[in-house]
């Protein structure tokens, strides 16, 4: 296998490793909240401030999707010289 492959696997890989260990905690926020049986828990703040999604999340978004396009662009292009 040439670089590019193995770069473009590798980055793929770290992209979805990213993805599962950042969304855990919502996961488990979601899991936890099917399973409580007393729905009609006081709420501190408003329900946006449960949903928001602030700047760090969307940065971090943003370096995880630009991550897995450069391994794409990577791959396709090792692909492409290999087969041209």
């Amino acid at each position: 296998m040439s670089t590019g492959i193995i770069l473009g696997l590798g980055l793929i890989t770290i992209v979805i490793s990213f993805y599962i260990i950042l969304n855990i905690p919502y996961w488990l926020l979601l899991w936890n909240k099917r399973k409580s049986k007393n729905s009609d828990e006081e709420k501190i703040y408003h329900q946006w401030a449960y949903n928001s999604d602030d700047a760090m999340n969307k940065l971090l978004k943003f370096s995880i999707y630009c991550l897995y396009v450069y391994g794409a662009y990577v791959f396709i292009a090792a692909m492409w010289s290999k087969y041209t």
